[in-house]
């Protein structure tokens, strides 16, 4: 355990202090501020229209914000986490100092919990930053916390397969190019299986279909319903690529 927290402090002090998380971190605060006030300047719009007798009363600032936001921030995220994950394994090949990392006295496994932890924390600190534009809303708007807690929960593990993913990629090559293209593939394949269940398929197919797919899951936490099979699927999804990358770990060591 203690060489787990040893490469996840080194490799998230490491990623969070880099160049590159702060040009990161600032493209998302930039593009988030742009995109959330423009939205609940939208909706209080339409609220000040509701006000008006004979106006429709549908308004939610959950659904018709947040909901938005999160969206805006799950988008970014496709795209920005196999960037991050990229320096775990592949830039290591690519200085030469992952074959100091293979000969050190730690498993396969340790290695591969403990980046994916440094990986999960470092993705975790941009979903915290998102976070704090609906919650500062509540100084001027009243909602209950629950869907909010509940859809950011569901972020938060998506984030973390976002994670795991692009690190089963990253220990796939030495390429950071490749690696950023093979996690980005990745994630949207896992977004798009769910498109293979609205073919000409079997109800039995298209359940499978629509099971091993983010979306369905990920839309069970917006909507504020913590599903128990929804979290299993996220932990085992997470489980799966983390196995993968240590198996690729483990096959460096005979080669």
């Amino acid at each position: 355990m203690r060489a787990i927290l040893t490469i996840a402090q080194k490799d998230f002090k490491s990623l969070v202090s880099s160049p590159l998380y702060f040009v990161i971190a600032g493209l998302c605060s930039m593009i988030w501020s742009y995109s959330y006030i423009r939205t609940l300047f939208n909706f209080a719009e339409q609220n000040q229209a509701y006000m008006r007798p004979g106006a429709d009363s549908s308004l939610n600032i959950q659904r018709q914000v947040f909901l938005s936001h999160i969206s805006m921030v799950n988008i970014l995220l496709v795209f920005l986490v196999p960037a991050l994950t990229m320096r775990l394994l592949a830039e290591e090949k690519r200085m030469r100092t992952y074959d100091l990392l293979l000969t050190s006295p730690i498993t396969a496994t340790q290695i591969a919990i403990g980046k994916f932890l440094a990986g999960w924390g470092t993705a975790t600190v941009l979903i915290l930053i998102s976070f704090l534009y609906p919650f500062a809303t509540r100084i001027v708007a009243a909602y209950p916390m629950g869907p909010l807690l509940a859809a950011y929960l569901g972020m938060f593990l998506v984030c973390g397969a976002y994670v795991a993913v692009g690190l089963f990629a990253s220990s796939l090559t030495e390429s950071v190019i490749l690696s950023v293209a093979l996690g980005l593939l990745f994630n949207i394949v896992l977004w798009m299986i769910a498109q293979g269940a609205s073919g000409d398929v079997s109800p039995p197919v298209a359940a499978v279909l629509e099971y091993v797919s983010l979306g369905p899951h990920f839309i069970n936490f917006i909507i504020g319903s913590i599903k128990l099979k929804s979290l299993v699927f996220m932990f085992s999804l997470i489980g799966l690529f983390v196995f993968l990358t240590q198996r690729v770990i483990e096959s460096s060591r005979w080669r």
